[in-house]
């Protein structure tokens, strides 16, 4: 059982393999609110097949755990500001490639929804989804398919309809520090954090930002990592 400085620390239940013939799935759930947690305990005990499910209590516990143990499934809500926030997505999406990963999340923002599935997570729920749909969920990703509610299938054809921007292939430029700012902004780091990595104001920081973003011609954090991957600012 993994460490956590919470209190609750984590909470392993065992629930007996009722669905599949092989040895049930091992599930990590990456969640602060212990209630929410008992809840989709509760529900995956009815569906069967889950050997253990885990708790995660923060991001220091989470990549205690992954660290351990391999897990057949991730289920995460990245949106869970001094537990779990979007960077933490995309820091077990690098460290973790083969991890399957199942968002179940109240977000309702257009952009952000958008950055989580362009992180190639294997499925996206809101909290609004029922329990057959969560069910079929986790076993649909655990044999190798994507699955996405109506909502997240929505916004899925919404930007397919949007132009594409990689369809300019034109040189872009970017200065020394700039390119430094890239990489740190890659890795997951905050302005406040990259401010006082680089000795610089946050507002000189900021303006940095804007410019890389405005150049590159994006939006959202996941484009920078593509961006700082192909052009090999950032290393796999």
């Amino acid at each position: 059982m993994c460490n956590s400085r919470s209190l609750f620390k984590f909470v392993t239940i065992k629930i007996e393999s009722k669905q599949l013939d092989k040895p049930g799935l091992h599930i990590l759930h990456a969640e602060s609110e212990i209630l929410s947690h008992q809840g989709l305990s509760s529900i995956a005990k009815k569906g069967g097949g889950i050997a253990s499910l885990e708790l995660a209590i923060d991001s220091k516990a989470l990549f205690q755990c992954l660290k351990k143990k391999k897990f057949d499934l991730l289920i995460m809500d990245y949106q869970q500001p001094g537990f779990f926030l979007f960077t933490d997505l995309l820091k077990v999406r690098r460290k973790y490639p083969e991890q399957k990963i199942l968002v179940i999340s109240a977000d309702n923002k257009s952009e952000s929804l958008g950055e989580v599935l362009e992180s190639g997570v294997e499925g996206y729920l809101t909290r609004q989804c029922d329990e057959d749909e969560i069910i079929t969920a986790i076993f649909s990703i655990h044999n190798g398919e994507k699955f996405y509610c109506n909502k997240i299938i929505n916004i899925l054809i919404e930007r397919a309809t949007l132009p594409d921007k990689d369809a300019n292939c034109s040189p872009t430029s970017l200065t020394d520090r700039e390119v430094e700012i890239t990489r740190l902004i890659a890795e997951g780091l905050t302005t406040k954090k990259i401010a006082g990595q680089l000795f610089l104001s946050e507002h000189t920081v900021s303006t940095h930002r804007k410019n890389i973003l405005k150049k590159l011609d994006v939006s959202s954090v996941s484009e920078v990592i593509k961006y700082a991957l192909n052009s090999g600012i950032l290393s796999e």
